[in-house]
Order: structure tokens, then C-alpha cells, then sequence
């Protein structure tokens, strides 16, 4: 009878359709993961340990900059989509495209100035111009591909954005590394920003495409702008992306800036790799912010919670996985970067736990993000930044990368809690994979009863 009802469970599994929306979207995601280490580890073969530093502290200046010139309208376009649009105000809709792309192209424009001049000072204008064009052309696609991601789907928004940037640098390296020719850093950028850019063109189509078939009047429609409550979003919205980017970020400025480019590339190498269980994390947050706005504005909670049970079953196989997979193979893989790279492989498995801890929040900041608790998030990544600086500069000049690396898991693991509290406490959610523990026990219960 138990494994008739096994194979009943799974049977039914395979028929949910969030099951089936989340297998795809993991396979696309660990797609573009396993294309990004691809990328890493060509950069490191083609540029050598040094300039790969260079490229991996110029890689996360841009990835900083790109989220803060965004100024958090991927999120406020995502929310409004599905907030105007569920209530068929369609005015409403439209003021909000066009509020979110005038303030995406202005904060790209502003940001993108003093950080050319930055980079044209530190490591010249052929540098400085097609990093800057990749900032520009990467925070318009950010934001194109969040509003995408919800209109139309995960694969036409993530997909082609993501695949758009890794490709054609991947082919460029291949090629320098058959040819025995030496990479450039610039083209490289150059490469990216124009991948980027394609992707931008699809992306307008097929939201010209979507608009046409679902609003049919929208050309007509008169734009209705609530700029007051739009303001006070943006400027929340902005402080608490401009955070989380530095707190996926910055690590690798810091280490840079304290020690070397070269130690930086490493520590680059190491969280990527620990980054495996943001494989999890960003497949989830594709899946569930399509999904999740649209079923709280409409009040739909069962479906809701039903959705989130499956979200932390799933995260939770995949912390298990990612662990044991990090732990067995660590040091194998970092020789696949470089040999240069293997001491390091105690720092990668601290690390993970900080990443594993994250993964286990679940959904839970987009949950805050996406229904109204801006102010909150905001609170909880401005305190996590804050601590993992303060652990910086404690620990950095007395371990070294191990200090960096104890930092940011201690922060990873305080983030997780305060996230998963502040669902709970303010939107009445738990996103995280505690949600089953409760669960677990009561089925337990029900089957020592019967």
C-alpha cells in the first residue's frame, strides 16, 4: 500500500502543472548556469590569473552599477503589470510603462557618466567605453526582461536575456584560446553589451506583441500617471536594489581594493561555484515572481500556499544536492578554473553554507518586494550590508580571504532569518523551507492516529 501510494504521489507530481512550470524553469536555469561557469572558466584560461582579476572586479562594478541605474523599476513594472492589469486599469498600466522606461533609460544615463570617468582614470577609454556600454545596455535589459518574465514567461524574459550575454563572449574565447590569440577585456564587454542589445529588440516585440492581443484599446487609452505613489515606490525600490547589488557585489571590490586583483579573481571563482545554490534561488525567483503577484492580488491564498509548498520542497532537494555536490567535487572543479585556485577550496565550502542559507529563505524578499512591504526589505538588506562591512574590515587584514568568506556566511545566515521573519510578520507568508516543518508534523500526527 505504501508504494502504491508513493507511486501515486508522484504520478500526481508529475501532472502539477507548477511541478511541470518549475522542471522547466530549472532546466533553463541550470542551462545558463553551467554557460556563465563556462564563461568564467574560459576568461580564466584566455586572460590569465591577473587580467582575469582586472576582468572580474570590472565584471562586478558594472553588475553594481547596472542595479542601482535600474532604480528598481524591474520590480515596480513587474508589480504593476500585475496589479493594474488584474483590475483592467488599463490607464493605469500604460502611465506605468512608460513612468518605469523614462526612469530606466535616465538613471542608465546618469549613472553611466561618473563611471566612465572613473574607468577611463583607473585603466583607460578603451576599457572604460565598453564597460560603460555594457552597464547602459545591461540595466535596460534587466528591466526588460523582469516586465517580460511576468507578461509573457520565464523563457522569453530570462532565457534569451541571459543566453544573449554569455554566448557571444564564450565564442570569442573559444576562438582566442583554438587560435592562441590573447583576449581582450574590452571586447569581451563589447561582446556582451551587444548580445545584450538583440535581446533588448526581441523583448520590445514581443511586449508590442502581448499588449496588442490582451489590451486591444491600449494604443487609445488615455496614460494615467500616480506619480506621488510611483515616487515613493522608486525611491525604496532604488535603495533596497542598490543594497542587495552591493551585497552581491561588492565582495569582490573590497577584496580587490584590500589585497589584490588576482586574490579577487579567486574569491570571484569561489562564489560563483558556492553560487550553485543560486541556481535554486534564481530559478525559484524566475518561477515564483511570475506567479506569486499574480495570485495574492487576485486572493487566490490556497493556490498560493500550495505553490510555496512545492517551491520549498523542491529548494530544499536542491540545498541537499548542491551541498553534498560542493563538498565531494569542490576541489576538482576549482581545477577546471585554475590550479592557482584549489587552496581555496575550505572557503568554498564556508561559503556554500551562507548560500545554502539564503537558498532556504525561498522567495521570501521578492514576497516583501511584491506586495507592498518595500520599506522592510529595505531595513533587512540595509542592516545585512552593514554587518558584512563591519565584518570585512574586522576580519580581512587578520585571515584574509577566510575573513571575507566567515563574513559574508555570517550575514547570509542573519539575512535568511530576518527575510523569512519579515514575510511572515508583515505579509503573512512563509516563503522559506521551514513552511514544511509544520506540515511534516502534522501528517506525522495524522498517521499515529490512524
Amino acid at each position: 500500500m505504501n508504494i502504491a501510494a508513493a507511486a501515486r504521489k508522484l504520478i500526481d507530481l508529475r501532472r502539477s502543472p507548477a511541478i511541470r512550470g518549475m522542471a522547466g524553469v530549472f532546466v533553463l536555469r541550470i542551462t545558463i548556469t553551467a554557460l556563465n561557469f563556462a564563461l568564467i572558466s574560459l576568461a580564466a584560461s584566455a586572460l590569465g590569473v591577473s587580467a582575469f582579476g582586472t576582468y572580474s572586479i570590472l565584471f562586478s562594478a558594472a553588475g553594481l552599477c547596472c542595479i542601482i541605474a535600474t532604480a528598481g523599476q524591474q520590480v515596480l513594472l513587474m508589480r504593476s503589470w500585475n496589479e493594474y492589469s488584474s483590475d483592467g486599469q488599463i490607464g493605469q498600466l500604460k502611465g506605468a510603462l512608460i513612468f518605469g522606461g523614462i526612469v530606466c533609460l535616465s538613471g542608465s544615463v546618469i549613472v553611466a557618466i561618473p563611471f566612465y570617468t572613473w574607468l577611463a582614470m583607473t585603466h583607460g577609454t578603451a576599457i572604460a567605453a565598453s564597460v560603460t556600454l555594457y552597464l547602459i545596455v545591461l540595466s535596460v535589459l534587466l528591466t526588460t526582461s523582469h516586465l517580460v518574465r511576468t507578461a509573457i514567461g520565464v523563457g522569453t524574459g530570462d532565457g534569451f536575456g541571459n543566453l544573449s550575454l554569455v554566448i557571444p563572449p564564450i565564442l570569442y574565447l573559444l576562438f582566442c584560446l583554438a587560435s592562441a590569440t590573447p583576449a581582450d577585456i574590452s571586447l569581451v564587454f563589447l561582446l556582451m553589451a551587444a548580445g545584450a542589445a538583440c535581446c533588448i529588440v526581441l523583448h520590445a516585440a514581443a511586449l508590442f506583441r502581448i499588449i496588442q492581443r490582451r489590451f486591444p484599446d491600449f494604443k487609445t487609452v488615455r496614460a494615467i500617471y500616480n506619480l506621488p505613489l510611483w515616487r515613493q515606490r522608486t525611491l525604496k525600490l532604488t535603495l533596497s536594489n542598490s543594497l542587495e547589488a552591493a551585497d552581491q557585489y561588492i565582495d569582490v571590490l573590497i577584496i580587490g581594493a584590500l589585497m589584490s586583483p588576482a586574490i579577487a579573481g579567486a574569491y570571484f571563482v569561489i562564489s560563483r561555484l558556492a553560487n550553485a545554490f543560486a541556481m535554486a534561488t534564481d530559478a525559484i525567483h524566475m518561477f515564483s515572481t511570475r506567479h506569486i503577484p499574480d495570485l495574492y492580488y487576485r486572493r487566490q491564498f490556497t493556490q498560493l500556499g500550495a505553490l510555496l509548498d512545492t517551491i520549498a520542497s523542491v529548494t530544499l532537494a536542491v540545498i541537499a544536492a548542491g551541498m553534498i555536490f560542493i563538498i565531494c567535487g569542490g576541489p576538482w572543479i576549482l581545477m577546471v578554473f585554475s590550479e592557482a585556485y584549489v587552496p581555496y577550496y575550505g572557503a568554498l565550502i564556508v561559503l556554500s553554507f551562507g548560500m545554502a542559507a539564503v537558498a532556504a529563505a525561498g522567495p521570501s524578499g521578492s514576497i516583501l518586494m511584491l506586495t507592498g512591504h518595500e520599506g522592510r526589505y529595505l531595513g533587512v538588506t540595509s542592516a545585512i550590508v552593514l554587518l558584512r562591512m563591519i565584518g570585512f574590515l574586522a576580519l580581512i587584514p587578520y585571515f584574509q580571504i577566510m575573513g571575507a568568506v566567515v563574513a559574508t556566511t555570517l550575514s547570509f545566515i542573519c539575512m535568511a532569518i530576518l527575510l523569512r521573519i519579515s514575510a511572515i510578520a508583515f505579509a503573512k507568508i512563509d516563503g522559506s523551507v521551514l513552511r514544511l516543518v509544520p506540515k511534516y508534523w502534522r501528517q506525522r500526527a495524522i498517521a499515529t492516529a490512524k
